[in-house]
């Protein structure tokens, strides 16, 4: 009984695993645009991060394509293709899904209902906005109640006031989270209001002081 060889599964000619990592390392990139935004040194690493992606794609997919049974040249130029689209400096496949679902949008019969929504980038900064000023907020009533447990409040502003009067914070790192805590409420109740670079930025920063004041306790 002769050995049957299992064929390794493709799509469009490309090998199903290589896809499947190139879609991965693509999808990092909506991650890593944040955290580029609110970190001082995460914009000069770009240029970096997107060679490498490249790279560890191209590798992937070019071993892939091998087992697949393609040629040097048509293994070559998958290889390529695939890490290009990893390596640019944005999330590729979700823009081009985005684009399909948006056409989608067009074209389906409106009578019916149909709608198809997709989150956005504006919906993920959002998003990562609000949960680390809830952790930032949650540090300050961890201080407050070190102090005095009686006097922890709900509200921001009591609480940075009361460390600020306590001298448990400095008067600039009070003024700063004063500004996010404007901001905060200005993304909250405003469905047009986004963070900026600059508040991503120093919303990490007065975490980050919180975070130092927080393990001196």
């Amino acid at each position: 009984m002769a050995d049957s060889k299992q064929i390794p599964p493709s799509w469009l000619g490309f090998h199903r695993d290589g896809l499947v990592v190139t879609l991965i390392l693509d999808c990092l990139w909506s991650i890593i645009e944040v955290a580029a935004g609110a970190t001082i040194v995460g914009i000069p690493a770009i240029p970096f991060i997107a060679f490498s992606l490249f790279g560890i794609s191209s590798y992937i997919v070019f071993l892939k394509q091998r087992a697949l049974g393609d040629s040097y040249i048509q293994t070559t130029w998958k290889s390529i293709f695939l890490g290009a689209i990893a390596g640019v400096p944005f999330p590729v496949f979700f823009t081009m899904l985005f684009f399909v679902f948006a056409v989608a949008n067009q074209i389906l019969p409106k009578t019916k209902g149909i709608a198809v929504q997709l989150p956005t980038f504006d919906h993920h900064s959002v998003g990562k906005f609000i949960n680390e000023f809830k952790e930032v907020e949650e540090l300050l009533q961890l201080l407050v109640k070190e102090v005095d447990a009686s006097k922890v409040s709900d509200k921001v502003k009591k609480n940075i006031d009361f460390l600020n009067d306590k001298g448990m914070i400095s008067t600039d790192l009070a003024k700063s989270l004063n500004k996010i805590r404007e901001s905060r409420n200005g993304v909250a109740h405003s469905a047009s209001k986004i963070p900026d670079l600059g508040d991503m930025r120093l919303l990490k920063e007065v975490k980050d002081e919180l975070d130092v004041i927080f393990k001196r306790k």
